[in-house]
């Protein structure tokens, strides 16, 4: 039988990510759920679009109402919550109450760690819980552990990434292509780095270089940002004697 999925948040990443699971999930209907109904209209009706046909459909639902989002999640294999970060532990534990399977954008090192504690409570429903999805912590953390899988011994692992636009205006240089408390938190929240092979909490806004890539990309800033390594400091003390990832910005940016 096709599954049921509901995307919570239907703003550009929430959009995408209903179109993906509509076209590669083998959906029988996806949800696209926001406060603003017209919002998650206009997200159905592109998802519908760009598909030809009438999978997804809007409703109107208020996140912090959580007897709401469970009655909308009934029935529901699976869901993604595309919301801001803070939302998202109360979402698991509607998650686990609906037995649906449950990914998130995360953003916070410390919710998704609050979230693991759900463990026993997740498989007593039967179901996956899996936070920080998003490019990092999520794609980034991902292609890290590969990286070490195809080394016999990895001791120092770096990472630099950045969600930079192509042609960069001022005074920013940048393009916010998520919500903006996702972004706040990046420079708010220590990050969490692996260093002389012990978990070690470091300043944000720190350590401020310069990376030189081929064009058309060339000179990037990069310095540390919070969330990144997810809970891979955890999982790896000892065993690596450096993890750690930078934020990547047009130069200017830091300043």
């Amino acid at each position: 039988m096709s599954p049921t999925y509901a995307v919570l948040g239907a703003g550009r990443q929430g959009t995408a990510a209903a179109y993906d699971l509509a076209r590669w999930g083998e959906a029988s209907r996806v949800v696209l759920a926001d406060t603003d109904l017209e919002t998650a209209q206009r997200a159905a009706q592109r998802v519908n679009h760009l598909l030809g046909t009438d999978i997804a459909e809007a409703v109107q639902l208020d996140v912090t109402d959580l007897p709401s989002v469970e009655r909308a999640l009934s029935g529901v294999d699976a869901f993604l919550s595309a919301v801001p970060y803070y939302y998202n532990l109360g979402l698991t534990q509607v998650a686990i109450r609906v037995k649906a399977h449950m990914c998130d954008l995360g953003g916070h090192t410390g919710i998704a760690r609050q979230q693991h504690g759900f463990d026993a409570e997740a498989r007593s429903a039967g179901i996956s819980i899996v936070p920080n999805c998003g490019q990092v912590p999520g794609m980034g953390t991902t292609l890290m552990v590969y990286a070490m899988e195809l080394l016999d011994e990895p001791v120092d692992v770096y990472m630099w990434d950045g969600g930079i636009p192509e042609n960069p205006r001022p005074p920013f240089n940048y393009l916010l292509s998520f919500n903006i408390a996702g972004l706040t938190n990046e420079y708010a929240e220590p990050a969490i780095f692996l260093r002389d092979w012990k978990v070690t909490e470091v300043e944000t806004m720190t350590e401020l270089e310069t990376v030189e890539f081929p064009e058309p990309i060339g000179t990037l800033e990069a310095f540390v940002a919070g969330g990144g390594t997810d809970t891979m400091p955890w999982t790896f003390e000892g065993r690596l004697r450096t993890l750690q990832n930078k934020t990547l910005r047009h130069p200017g940016n830091f300043a």
